[in-house]
């Protein structure tokens, strides 16, 4: 047992009530003995219910006042005592006392277990709901993936391999080409990144006229879908202002490779 559980979870208000097994009392008297807050909790606790109790006692009928008062004077005849009405009447008042106080502590220490349960249950449903979020996010990646694999492994792309110029020795990418269907996917691989106000831009070469097949960024993924293209002698990356241009800036071109089909 926790010092969180005697607080939260109705340890307390069972103790006052005599409801904990011999162990667990010992554990709470433990806790009383050397936790200053659980010492304040307690006394509080206290405190509320007996407040509550004579707040809302409730005075015994007069059937309950008659059955008391006529055991009393049995129990007063056998000692040899009397009996009055007074007695009686205060002995009854104080079984009242005792049984609200029993209900209140009782209704306390439901209320405070329900308490913790709508609290543990609203837990429970949020962290279900980030498990959900979490594995639809999984599960999307992995149908990405799968997709990126059929076209590495399908006989209808053509790999085309572009390789740096003198303005990006170093640079590299690759196109899975499918003419067929007219899909481009282009892997930027180790093209480095742009400032903010430029991208990069492919284009299809056909007979020499450049065709804009999109622009892209480097960091925002490694395969990336671009533009449909049909026909192409070759393939180019240029780096452009950010939106692309509607023709390709030669002086800034990245990467380049022929269409061998």
């Amino acid at each position: 047992m926790s010092r969180e559980e005697i607080l939260n979870d109705g340890y307390l208000a069972a103790y006052i009530t005599e409801e904990l097994s011999t162990a667990d009392a010992q554990e709470v008297e433990t806790f009383l003995e050397t936790d200053q807050e659980i010492q304040d909790e307690f006394y509080n606790l206290q405190k509320t219910v007996e407040t509550l109790s004579f707040k809302y006692a409730i005075s015994p009928s007069e059937v309950v006042k008659r059955m008391i008062m006529e055991d009393h004077k049995v129990i007063s005849h056998m000692r040899g005592g009397s009996d009055t009405t007074g007695s009686g009447y205060k002995l009854a008042l104080a079984a009242s006392v005792i049984i609200a106080l029993t209900s209140l502590v009782s209704a306390f220490y439901f209320w405070n277990q329900w308490q913790n349960t709508d609290y543990r249950l609203a837990q429970l449903t949020a962290r279900n709901i980030e498990l959900a979020e979490s594995f639809n996010t999984v599960n999307q990646e992995l149908s990405d993936i799968r997709q990126d694999l059929a076209v590495l492994v399908s006989p209808e792309f053509s790999r085309i391999i572009l390789n740096g110029t003198d303005n990006a020795a170093e640079s590299k990418a690759v196109i899975y080409w499918n003419p067929i269907e007219e899909e481009v996917y282009l892997n930027s691989a180790n093209l480095a990144s742009l400032p903010q106000n430029q991208q990069y831009q492919l284009w299809a070469l056909i007979d020499g006229v450049p065709v804009d097949a999109g622009v892209f960024d480097a960091e925002s993924g490694t395969f990336q879908i671009m533009k449909n293209i049909a026909q192409a002698d070759a393939f180019a990356v240029t780096v452009e202002e950010s939106g692309g241009a509607e023709s390709p800036t030669l002086s800034t071109m990245q990467v380049y490779g022929e269409a061998a089909i």
